[in-house]
């Protein structure tokens, strides 16, 4: 199933660069299995040097960055919600090593996962209320 819902959120400023839009869409709507570099070039018809370049330019990221940044706000959102495991999540939104996806989710956000979903579970709830 897709995970496109959760990249809601804006990742990098506006741009006008085609082809990195169609990376970055292409980017959210594949986040989950993971897009290796030379998968992603050949997705927008560029070549891998050539879409590093431009995607960093255009978005003030790298790919693999944009993906990290893909992965945490999924999370972010599934810790919301508040039912699955921090393992679920983990394997969910890609990651396979759950102390790895606790640091990257850190980096992130300031917290970790159990303590993210502790301080804004209920603030989710509370905006579907009503």
């Amino acid at each position: 199933h897709s995970q496109a819902g959760y990249a809601a959120v804006p990742l990098s400023p506006p741009h006008s660069d085609p082809q990195i839009r169609e990376a970055e869409a292409y980017l959210q709507a594949n986040f989950p299995r993971g897009v290796s570099i030379d998968q992603l070039a050949r997705a927008v018809s560029m070549s891998p040097r050539n879409l590093i370049r431009r995607f960093k330019a255009a978005t003030g990221r790298l790919p693999g960055e944009y993906v990290q940044a893909l992965r945490v706000a999924a999370a972010r959102e599934l810790l919301e919600g508040g039912a699955a495991s921090v393992q679920e999540i983990c394997t969910k939104i890609g990651y396979e090593d759950p102390a790895f996806f606790r640091r990257i989710f850190k980096r992130h956000t300031g917290v970790g996962p159990a303590e993210y979903r502790s301080r804004y579970a209920s603030m989710s709830f509370d905006r579907h209320a009503g």
